[in-house]
């Protein structure tokens, strides 16, 4: 069904209306000469409307003259009848041509930067040295050497380990990761010792090097000593300091305070709205309206559009409409029960962020 609607418009095609006492006729008529009509419907007693393909349409004038209906084009749609407007309007189609010759040669060029992967090395900086290198906006991509760049950064940033850049479309995404910096090495006659990180109850300890100084059962506080690095040998004997090694379980808690009002204040819609419209050419914003919001308080809700994109490449060309709702201020009660189930997840959620990943959760 769909083929055969693009196949209509393709070759193009009228919407007629029939006007006269023998409508019937006219149908078979046209059934008969193999001419086409689809969509038929009537519309009075004396008046039907169809949809006809353009060739079928001038076959039409025997069966007019011989029936005494009188026809007329209500609608026209199609692919021939654009083809034939714009052979009126020569200037449009010439600008239209040379507007699509500007946005291929526009599509060439970098408009923006984008670097992921970066933490401690600033995106600035590896922005700068790009730019010194010659990948910058309104650089061509065509000019640009990716390999000959990566490897470039990493001898000028030496933080970096790996750098990968890829261009899709007007855009140079810039991936890096970082050189992981090695702790600074203790002296192995420096002693180390192993202590609490948190408060708990000692469960359990092996001490694979160094000495115990807790037992199981025995109440610690942050700080303090768990496996010594000095370990002591007999009275007459010096003792050795090493680096302490070992594993210590204990049972410890974590604490979250949580508040929440059993009234909130909450925005509702009045029904009424205002519109706004933005065009967004890279980073330069322009808006079809300029007037301000005639509310006091407002809900906003967005839609963007990027019509000159495909899988993730294109121009960077945005529609934004912005809704503004008028609201008013309303006050809603909260059930105790669902204000407790509110703060004992988000107490729960704060504790889960702080719990280690390898630490086994036994109660909550």
């Amino acid at each position: 069904m769909l083929v055969l609607k693009l196949w209509n418009y393709i070759r193009g095609y009228v919407i007629i209306r029939v006007e006269g006492l023998t409508l019937e006729k006219f149908i078979n008529m046209c059934t008969v000469r193999n001419i086409y009509l689809w969509d038929v419907k009537r519309i009075g007693n004396t008046t039907l409307e169809a949809k006809l393909g353009v060739r079928g349409f001038k076959d039409l004038r025997k069966i007019v003259k011989k029936l005494g209906c009188k026809v007329s084009i209500y609608q026209k749609h199609g692919c021939p009848f654009w083809v034939h407007r714009l052979k009126k309007r020569k200037m449009l189609l010439t600008g239209a041509f040379f507007c699509f010759l500007l946005l291929i040669f526009a599509s060439t060029f970098i408009f923006s930067i984008e670097v992921t992967g970066n933490e401690d090395v600033k995106k600035a900086e590896i922005v700068a040295k790009l730019n010194a290198l010659g990948l910058k906006p309104g650089t061509n991509r065509y000019f640009v050497n990716l390999r000959k760049l990566e490897n470039q950064l990493l001898l000028d940033i030496n933080r970096l380990a790996w750098v990968g850049i890829e261009l899709k479309g007007v855009k140079a995404k810039i991936e890096v990761v970082e050189k992981m910096i090695p702790p600074d090495t203790i002296n192995k006659n420096t002693p180390c010792n192993i202590v609490a990180k948190k408060s708990g109850v000692i469960e359990k300890i092996i001490a694979r090097n160094g000495d115990a100084v807790v037992e199981k059962g025995d109440i610690v506080k942050k700080g303090d000593i768990l496996i010594s690095g000095i370990v002591q040998l007999e009275p007459t004997e010096e003792n050795i300091l090493v680096h302490s090694h070992g594993e210590v379980y204990a049972k410890t808690y974590y604490e979250a305070t949580k508040n929440r009002d059993l009234t909130e204040i909450k925005k509702k819609k009045t029904g009424q709205k205002v519109i706004k419209r933005i065009l967004n050419l890279g980073n330069i914003e322009l808006s079809f309206n300029k007037s301000e919001i005639p509310y006091e308080f407002y809900i906003i809700e967005k839609r963007s559009k990027k019509p000159l994109q495909w899988r993730k490449i294109g121009l960077p060309v945005e529609f934004i409409t912005e809704e503004y709702y008028e609201a008013k201020k309303i006050r809603v009660t909260i059930s105790e029960a669902d204000a407790k189930n509110y703060v004992h997840k988000e107490a729960l959620n704060d504790i889960l962020e702080e719990i280690p990943f390898e630490a086994e959760i036994l109660n909550t």
